[in-house]
């Protein structure tokens, strides 16, 4: 979950593993559990005789936004509408959001706590609450969501939503997690879809590095075999970038799921303003599926303010940062200019290797 002014690739890969807090695993699957594994079983919501560590909230609303929402442009592919894991996104948004929480099934934690939670009929997910000190946190996992939206990468970022969770929805899973409950006895946090099997890609040892690193290469050709992966990389480093999330390559955030695709969660390292505007030379994304070059230059930071404003919560609290749409500019920006100039030196062919 958790940048030098100029990088060579693999310096530049390293900063995005070892800057800032220590990575923080919200892993379903053993094999990239957290080292404490925090599972709580609370089959139902009953009063607790010890009651849960909890910030109350002032009085007042939460905050209101300083600039109202623009109208949002429609960001679902011309093919269809956005599918993940057997179902649109949208429908994935809208269950998230309006189900209660029925119980807490197990309960996660290293820098962040995360709950896996049943709202019933098969729908699970992953909670990631407001804790004080992490109020932001949670938002920089919806913002994240709604870039890889409209940039049209699919399969790759579960689909993340605002959500409000009553506090006796915990149960004895909320003990010790000083939670911040509002005047309502909500607590606010992000639902995504809760992903079954997650296992570490290893992809952030160095011999995986210095594959990957060849394939981000214009002037090597792709190996046939690697072509998928390669793009995978591909997408998430533009992601990443973006967003300036620079806890990606470690252990546990660059995961695969159960038919070994990448899978980009933990993605509320970004958006903080001095980072994203501590520009660096985007050099290690150097090649890009054609759609994400096209989509690069067309998710201005307009476009992307616009849809986070769809979030349900995106009324009553502060989802991006101030200041923080100026860095993202500034890294597309920069990002358009590199690919542009490798584009004028090793030819389209060789930058935009996929479709």
């Amino acid at each position: 979950m958790r940048l030098q002014r100029v990088l060579t690739l693999s310096a530049t890969a390293a900063a995005l593993s070892c800057a800032g807090r220590a990575p923080a695993p919200r892993p379903s699957a053993p094999a990239v559990r957290p080292s404490t594994p925090d599972t709580v079983a609370a089959p139902a919501v009953t009063a607790q005789p010890e009651a849960p560590q909890v910030t109350a909230q002032p009085e007042a609303p939460l905050v209101t936004p300083a600039e109202p929402p623009v109208a949002a442009e429609a960001s679902a592919p011309a093919a269809g509408p956005r599918m993940f894991r057997g179902r649109s996104e949208d429908e994935w948004l809208r269950l998230m959001s309006e189900r209660p929480v029925r119980r807490v099934i197990e309960r996660f934690h290293s820098t962040l706590y995360v709950f896996h939670m049943d709202l019933g009929d098969g729908i699970e997910i992953s909670y990631q609450p407001e804790r004080p000190g992490q109020e932001t946190f949670w938002r920089r996992e919806v913002t994240s969501y709604h870039l890889a939206r409209l940039l049209g990468i699919e399969n790759r970022v579960p689909p993340t939503v605002g959500k409000r969770v009553p506090l006796s929805a915990f149960g004895a899973a909320a003990r010790g997690v000083n939670l911040v409950v509002d005047r309502h006895g909500m607590v606010l946090g992000s639902a995504s879809v809760w992903m079954p099997v997650l296992r570490s890609a290893e992809m952030h040892r160095l011999p995986a590095r210095r594959e990957w690193s060849s394939w981000m290469n214009p002037a090597n050709a792709l190996p046939e075999d690697r072509r998928e992966r390669a793009r995978q990389v591909s997408e998430v480093l533009v992601f990443d970038y973006l967003a300036a999330n620079y806890d990606r390559w470690n252990c546990c955030n660059i995961t695969v799921d159960e038919h070994n695709d990448l899978v980009f969660r933990d993605n509320d390292a970004g958006w903080l303003p001095s980072v994203l505007s501590r520009l660096t030379t985007p050099n290690v994304v150097r090649r890009v599926p054609r759609y994400l070059f096209t989509s690069i230059e067309a998710v201005t930071p307009e476009r992307l303010r616009a849809s986070v404003a769809q979030d349900p919560m995106a009324r009553d609290v502060h989802l991006v940062a101030h200041g923080a749409w100026e860095g993202y500019e500034l890294r597309r920006q920069a990002l358009l200019e590199n690919l542009r100039r490798m584009i004028a030196r090793y030819g389209e062919a060789a930058v935009l290797p996929w479709p």
